[in-house]
């Protein structure tokens, strides 16, 4: 998923989330970029709240926010990406399917990416849900982002934790509302965002960015029925995967 919607769920499980757990809830999608492996990040909410317990306890929100992320334990990411009853991967790999036509046209993308690609447009059209039903709580968000104490503790933290630098810790979490569309959450800035992905990942230099968007504002609209019914019980799933955290 998207930022806004990990940030919506941590919110609907606890209430309110602090700077820390926020910027946790973020980070797997930026380790790359810090020097991590993207995958091992996924995987090491239950190791990484283990170790904070045990060595830094003022981390205790920030595992928090990478466990509810990511899969191990089996938080948001999971069931939108790996696990879905019934389905041979993720929420949004099938909801994707029917649209996957659509994203190749208007991406150019590689036929191998597709699928992917599809989920993540099904993402892209769950954050423009849930930033139009909820617009405020972008700027919570940002708020915890433009926190640099903040950035400074989780970065120490993770440092600890993962044998790297603190200082590309702290530049991706810096860097992350220009990687993400988190103050202009709209059709337009996610295509103009998935484009430069493609030219900078794929060397894909042929995206359609206004196919795109006209794709994204179609998706949200028609995928929004059934958006609350699975945001319940994906609330539900994780907030029973974090019950002993």
């Amino acid at each position: 998923m998207f930022p806004l919607v990990h940030y919506f769920v941590n919110r609907q499980i606890y209430g309110s989330v602090p700077t820390l757990m926020a910027l946790g809830g973020i980070f797997p999608d930026l380790a790359a970029g810090a020097g991590m492996n993207r995958d091992k990040a996924h995987e090491m909410g239950a190791n990484f709240h283990t170790w904070c317990k045990n060595n830094a306890p003022e981390g205790i929100p920030l595992s928090i926010g990478i466990a509810s992320h990511g899969i191990n334990p089996h938080g948001v990411d999971y069931f939108s990406d790996e696990f879905w009853p019934g389905y041979k991967k993720g929420w949004c790999f099938l909801q994707g399917e029917p649209y996957m036509d659509m994203v190749a046209a208007a991406t150019h993308l590689p036929a191998d990416l597709i699928w992917w690609k599809s989920h993540n447009f099904v993402e892209m059209s769950y954050e423009l849900i849930t930033d139009s039903d909820y617009p405020q709580i972008k700027n919570e968000l940002l708020t915890a982002l433009y926190d640099t104490e903040a950035k400074k503790t989780a970065a120490q933290i993770l440092s600890s934790y993962a044998g790297v630098p603190p200082e590309p810790i702290v530049d991706i979490f810096n860097n992350a509302p220009n990687i993400f569309a988190i103050d202009d959450i709209s059709a337009e800035k996610l295509a103009f965002k998935q484009d430069l992905s493609y030219k900078i990942r794929h060397n894909i230099n042929d995206a359609d960015i206004d196919a795109m968007t006209k794709l994204l504002s179609k998706m949200s609209q028609e995928l929004r029925c059934g958006y609350y019914p699975f945001i319940k019980q994906l609330i539900s799933l994780t907030a029973q995967a974090l019950s002993s955290y």
